[in-house]
């Protein structure tokens, strides 16, 4: 018997290393880190043709919508039949989704060394937008100086509320709501034709919830994640007629009482999930129990009972 047929039997998790190279290998074909297209542009193109293969659209990053600047990576088209609820994996941690059934749109990949990752999920009602989430989580430390104002919006005096629940730099945390143009919205360029494909229309208002979140890591570079989240206000009976931005804005929350609710109970809403996607960062859902965090889940939007999903 030979020295490798020896080793062979007599070295279990060798051989299993051996074994797991296959599928590794496999996987960094399909899934190639960006650093690694970068240095081998061929892999990018056999990734796309995989891809291609597999039913997954991938489309270049478009620089104003994606960020901008080198090292900005490659969208892929998700699967929208895919059906999401109550939390998912994100950048190492945990996102923990409001209420209803959540479908991925698009995944990127961004930053100079590829270390954000963005997802991007749809939550739907009849064909309709009744929410939309974008989370950006670094998935390996990032300098502290590339990002300088990561709260600046929680100092926005156009913010129906804000709330800064620790500011020690680079440790920061707060979370708002506001009204936003849906075409404002970030990677919209891309998001919009795959809603349309989908026969998905997107409300004329949306208002958004957002919470941000960094803490300090070694060498002046911190983790971080900001969760956006957007809710079509104008899907309920005693809001459908205020279809105009106008009936939205702050200063004229007064004048539109049925609006002026809403917006109280997305700010309750906000106030009570933020903890949540909090102990998400922190990969820590052990702080509430799921009676809790099903409670806290149901913003103001959420579908409700009777209502059908198109994907179902």
């Amino acid at each position: 018997m030979s020295a490798f047929s020896r080793l062979w039997h007599r070295a279990p998790l060798w051989r299993m290393c051996l074994y797991l190279i296959v599928p590794f290998v496999a996987l960094t074909f399909v899934f190639p880190p960006a650093y690694l297209t970068r240095r081998l542009p061929r892999m990018a193109q056999i990734a796309t043709a995989i891809h291609n293969r597999l039913g997954m659209q991938d489309t270049p990053a478009d620089a104003d919508q994606a960020g901008g600047g080198p090292g900005d990576g490659v969208v892929t088209v998700m699967p929208v039949t895919d059906r999401l609820t109550k939390a998912i994996p994100f950048a190492g941690r945990i996102l923990p989704l409001p209420a209803g059934v959540w479908h991925p749109l698009i995944n990127i990949i961004a930053g100079p060394h590829g270390e954000v990752l963005e997802n991007v999920l749809v939550r739907v009602q009849g064909h309709i937008v009744t929410g939309l989430i974008i989370a950006s989580g670094t998935t390996q430390p990032v300098p502290a100086a590339a990002n300088p104002a990561m709260d600046e919006e929680c100092h926005d005096d156009r913010n129906y509320m804000a709330h800064i629940a620790t500011n020690h730099p680079p440790m920061m945390e707060c979370w708002l709501t506001r009204l936003i143009d849906p075409a404002a919205i970030g990677h919209m360029g891309i998001i919009a034709p795959q809603l349309k494909q989908e026969g998905f229309v997107l409300p004329p208002v949306l208002l958004r919830a957002k919470w941000v979140n960094s803490t300090p890591a070694t060498d002046d570079n911190i983790n971080g994640e900001a969760i956006t989240i957007y809710l079509n206000p104008v899907n309920l009976n005693d809001t459908k007629i205020l279809r105009s931005p106008d009936f939205w804005t702050k200063e004229g929350l007064a004048q539109q009482p049925a609006a002026n609710d809403f917006v109280k109970r997305m700010n309750a809403w906000m106030t009570g999930w933020a903890p949540v996607l909090h102990d998400g960062f922190n990969s820590d859902m052990l702080a509430s129990s799921d009676e809790q965090r099903a409670r806290l889940a149901v913003d103001p939007a959420a579908p409700r009972p009777g209502e059908g999903n198109p994907l179902d």
